[in-house]
């Protein structure tokens, strides 16, 4: 795949991970994540790297921007599950991000 139709694909994956569940990562990220997502990560960015991680670990890498934007419709129905699931997502993103920017990671505090 080459690098603008990736750039096509991320784009489409973000825009369908705000639409469907985009108030809910507003929430989480007003409510828990606000200074992190200002500081180290582009809100675009954490959206696709949200969708990444639901192909990842639901469909084993081989999802369409079909079936993530169905599973995340489904995952919408159950709210406090929703925001479970996407609040690890977020948290595991900035993690990373903290981790490769030389940042400590919130777990390499305890």
């Amino acid at each position: 795949m080459n690098i603008v139709a990736r750039r096509n694909s991320s784009d489409e994956m973000a825009e369908i991970i705000e639409r469907v569940v985009g108030d809910i990562i507003d929430e989480l990220i007003e409510k828990y994540y606000s200074d992190k997502v200002d500081q180290y990560v582009e809100y675009e960015e954490l959206l696709v790297r949200i969708a990444n991680e639901i192909s990842r670990i639901v469909f084993k890498g081989k999802a369409t921007p079909a079936e993530i934007e169905s599973y995340l419709y489904k995952l919408r129905e159950k709210r406090g599950y929703a925001k479970l699931i996407l609040s690890y997502l977020i948290g595991k993103t900035l993690e990373l991000r903290e981790e490769v920017e030389g940042y400590t990671a919130i777990s390499d505090k305890a």
